[in-house]
């Protein structure tokens, strides 16, 4: 019989050997790998001394950084002063056109002043030359063109933008708000107190004349290039029996009317026993001028 020899007495059995499989590579990196790769390479740069340059460009942005931040500060300090200074000018250039905007109306109310004086001389040394017919007419032009000052009864109109009635609606109510008296409607109204037989008219205290315009610059009323402030008072001397009736039947009369009904506006008519219209500024000429000498229609014999 043949085959390995027996052990010899007293001798264990040797154990057979043991197969081992090779060691994938993936945990043989985890085994001898313990650092991500960014990391060690990042332990590396720290270990290395490569962190200066890094804090050489962070410091460098940090003093672009401040400086950017002054500059815009002194740009934002420079405008600032500048508009102050602008500023300054600008309400100095206001008072200024203020200034002579009362200055010129002072002398404006010295010149009507001195005008109606001088219009009552003219029609005193009138009535002294004792001439009935051409008196009676000159009175009428003078009535006419407004450049005396005459007194009596008539009709107060009184219009300014007002608060909306408390059942009209929002809707309405803003309408109402942006509703403005043009000067169109004041000429319309004017026109319609002139057609209910009025003989002297004032709009803000200033007398019409048959040349005078009544016209809007922006959200201000002109008369005469003078302005009148809202609530205007437009006052008409006539008949008190005939006037008030004549004008409700004026299409100014019934524009204001629906005004005041629809959008709230202030409309006011009132009858006044005793009215006084200041005499106007004469028109001025540009053709007419007075003669040197009277002139005789040659004779024929």
């Amino acid at each position: 019989m043949t085959g390995a020899p027996p052990d010899g007495p007293g001798e264990e059995p040797a154990a057979p050997p043991v197969r081992r499989n090779p060691v994938p590579g993936l945990l043989a990196a985890l085994d001898r790998d313990h650092l991500d790769p960014g990391y060690a390479a990042a332990a590396a740069r720290r270990a290395g001394g490569p962190e200066a340059p890094d804090r050489r460009r962070r410091l460098r942005s940090a003093v672009l950084l401040a400086v950017a931040v002054l500059v815009l500060g002194v740009l934002f300090g420079v405008a600032a002063q500048t508009t102050d200074l602008g500023a300054v000018g600008a309400e100095r250039a206001r008072a200024g056109l203020l200034d002579d905007i009362e200055q010129a109306r002072q002398r404006q109310d010295v010149l009507a002043s001195s005008a109606a004086a001088l219009a009552g001389e003219v029609a005193a040394s009138r009535s002294a030359l004792g001439v009935q017919l051409p008196s009676l007419d000159a009175a009428d032009l003078a009535l006419a063109a407004g450049s005396d000052a005459v007194s009596g009864p008539g009709v107060r109109v009184v219009i300014g933008p007002g608060s909306p009635p408390s059942a009209t609606t929002d809707a309405a109510g803003s309408q109402a708000q942006r509703t403005v008296i043009a000067d169109r409607d004041i000429q319309l109204l004017v026109n319609g107190l002139w057609a209910a037989g009025a003989e002297a008219v004032t709009v803000g205290g200033a007398r019409l004349r048959p040349t005078s315009a009544i016209r809007q610059a922006g959200g201000a009323i002109l008369v005469d290039n003078s302005p009148v402030f809202f609530p205007i008072t437009v006052e008409a001397i006539g008949d008190p029996d005939v006037l008030p009736a004549q004008f409700a039947l004026t299409s100014g009369f019934g524009r204001f009317n629906s005004f005041a009904q629809l959008y709230g506006i202030q409309f006011d008519l009132s009858v006044q026993d005793d009215l006084q219209a200041a005499a106007g500024s004469g028109p001025d000429l540009r053709f007419a001028a007075p003669t040197t000498a009277p002139t005789t229609a040659p004779t024929t014999r």
